[in-house]
């Protein structure tokens, strides 16, 4: 329950601090998604790899852009949470924050993305958990003046006790995403 205070806390002092700049006339914008988690593979240290049956995750970012190629910023996602394929009793989620970078092709609605942050992480059915690296890599397009559509892969990282030992947790994921930017 702390861990949840904390990125409750963390995504608190994000929203202030990315609203802050937004007010001192720092020329960014909003960007909020709404994604489905195509499944995915879940891998504990000593247990094996298990499917992940699909999820939805919500995602804010700001986002300022610092050349015509260029746009850099901050976001969290908030994930849903989902079972693993062969086991009934164990729902998790990752909570990551995180920084990004977007480079736009010149003359084209097209751009590659990135995110590298820090996640919570929480299981059900298990001991104390702990969050770890989060890292993204995808692709996207402009739509519209203010919509776009993206595809990433992502991967999350913790740690669970499970059965008395810790053992290290790695979520993959193939994530689709419909934006809006104000």
């Amino acid at each position: 329950m702390k861990r949840k205070g904390l990125v409750l806390l963390l995504a608190v002092f994000l929203v202030v601090g990315i609203s802050s700049v937004s007010l001192a006339q720092v020329p960014g914008y909003w960007d909020i998604k709404g994604a489905i988690d195509l499944g995915g593979e879940i891998d504990i240290d000593g247990i094996g790899d298990d499917d992940v049956d699909s999820g939805f995750t919500l995602v804010g970012e700001y986002k300022v852009p610092q050349t015509t190629k260029w746009t850099l910023g901050a976001g969290v996602q908030y994930q849903l949470d989902r079972e693993i394929d062969n086991s009934s009793n164990r729902d998790f989620n990752f909570v990551p924050i995180y920084a990004l970078a977007h480079y736009n092709m010149q003359n084209s609605p097209y751009y590659f993305l990135g995110h590298l942050g820090y996640n919570s992480f929480d299981m059900d059915s298990t001991g104390d958990t702990s969050g770890g690296m989060y890292y993204a890599v995808g692709a996207g397009m402009d739509l519209a003046s203010n919509m776009s559509a993206e595809v990433m892969y992502s991967v999350n990282n913790g740690e669970a006790e499970i059965n008395g030992s810790d053992r290290d947790v790695d979520y993959s994921k193939l994530t689709v995403s419909l934006g809006y930017q104000f």
